[in-house]
């Protein structure tokens, strides 16, 4: 996967902006967009057959480093609780194998 143009350039992306609507719409819940976002996240993983775990930590990464930089508050819970929730995936999808495994 090309670091510069994977998919995982284009979910970061996408969370990216799902922040900013987040932060500029009062009226948004977290738990409900948090979700589409994730499900859009589920939707790259169906439709390959490639590093999933790779995949969720480039945009954690990603993500992590706009985190650092977000000064306002609901893009900051936005973006932080996209991190939280790709990390349990991963952790979800490490289990999954181990458990696979044996």
């Amino acid at each position: 996967m090309i670091d510069e143009y994977g998919p995982h350039v284009q979910m970061g992306t996408l969370a990216e902006q799902m922040a900013a609507r987040y932060q500029m719409d009062a009226n948004l819940e977290l738990g409900p967009h948090l979700s589409h976002y994730m499900e859009e996240v589920e939707v790259n993983i169906s439709a390959d057959s490639f590093d999933h775990v790779g995949f969720m930590n480039r945009i954690c990464g990603r993500l992590t480093m706009a985190l650092a930089t977000a000064a306002a508050p609901r893009r900051r819970e936005f973006l932080q609780a996209v991190v939280v929730a790709l990390q349990e995936r991963i952790d979800r999808h490490s289990l999954d194998v181990a458990v696979d495994g044996i």
